[in-house]
């Protein structure tokens, strides 16, 4: 088997919760984990997880876009209605 040299703190910080979330739970199903990471129908804890940097990065952006909401023309901000409407 090839020896790849991976930092496995730059593939956590890159992935996403639903990402860590997937991860733990397989570490739970191959014995990697205890089964008291996970909570009720088999959830995992979220005091477990952190967010990734693309996550992070997100959320940084949109707390600073609070603050710009009147700097927006129409069309941005039809644009912030339609992604509201699709996912909230």
């Amino acid at each position: 088997m090839p020896f790849i040299d991976i930092d496995i703190d730059d593939i956590l910080y890159a992935c996403s919760r639903h990402d860590i979330k997937d991860l733990i739970r397989s570490l739970v199903d191959e014995g990697h984990l205890p089964k008291e990471v996970l909570g009720e129908n088999n959830e995992v804890k979220e005091e477990l997880i952190r967010r990734g940097r693309l996550e992070e990065d997100f959320a940084q952006n949109l707390e600073k876009m609070k603050s710009k909401y009147y700097s927006l023309t129409q069309d941005e901000e039809l644009v912030f209605e339609n992604i509201f409407k699709k996912y909230l």
